[in-house]
């Protein structure tokens, strides 16, 4: 990890001028693993590599589970890695894209992992996942739970998005809250859909959503 970290570094001064990216699959897939994976059940990866379609991204510190400061050159990311080991995933698109580092065999294990469990629908009894945010919480900060989120849906589990106050900090407008809230529903249409009214308080907003490939 230390090695990806320093890489990751040097990554991050390189010019940001346009290079050719690398072109490895995402995936070995072989006749047997293949059908071992396949269903039709909806493809849950994300895009991978060459395939993120953006050309500047900010990338989620693998050490601290933090975002980068500044946005990144794509290709330059990309051209530092060992695309043998690693992939560049993305996890999240708005307001700005951000991707994670990941190790190729564990991606690919994980992917058998999630369309199994979807397969069998050892998700219908599990109590939704809880995302907890603040109506203060920065743009970033929200995209990259929300990646957690998705990562959580993609399982075929619901989850609930929590908006709270946080002691000391004001409370924004109803109007204001109302388009927060629409903010993460927006930021998930794509995977998942609401499937139940939204519990609103002077203070509090509870929304619940679940995959649409579930519904």
């Amino acid at each position: 990890m230390r090695s990806f970290l320093r890489v990751l570094a040097r990554s991050h001064n390189l010019l940001l001028s346009p290079c050719p990216y690398h072109t490895h699959p995402v995936f070995h897939f072989t006749p047997r693993s293949l059908a071992r994976v396949s269903s039709k059940l909806p493809d849950t990866r994300k895009p991978t590599n060459e395939k993120i379609p953006y050309s500047f991204v900010r990338v989620v510190d693998p050490e601290t589970d933090k975002l980068s400061p500044t946005k990144q050159s794509l290709s330059a990311l990309l051209s530092s890695l060992d695309l043998k080991k690693w992939i560049v995933e993305l996890v999240s698109e708005k307001p700005e894209p951000i991707v994670r580092v990941i190790d190729r065999r564990e991606a690919f294990q994980k992917y058998k992992e999630q369309r199994k469990a979807m397969k069998k629908g050892l998700k219908s009894g599990e109590a939704p996942k809880e995302i907890q945010l603040t109506w203060g919480t920065a743009s970033g900060d929200i995209s990259h739970k929300l990646a957690k989120a998705r990562s959580h849906l993609e399982k075929g589990c619901k989850v609930d998005v929590v908006f709270a106050p946080r002691k000391g900090q004001g409370l924004p407008s109803p109007k204001e809250r109302h388009a927060r809230a629409n903010e993460v529903a927006l930021a998930l249409e794509d995977i998942a859909k609401e499937w139940k009214a939204r519990e609103v308080t002077p203070a509090m907003t509870i929304m619940f959503f679940q995959g649409k490939s579930d519904s």
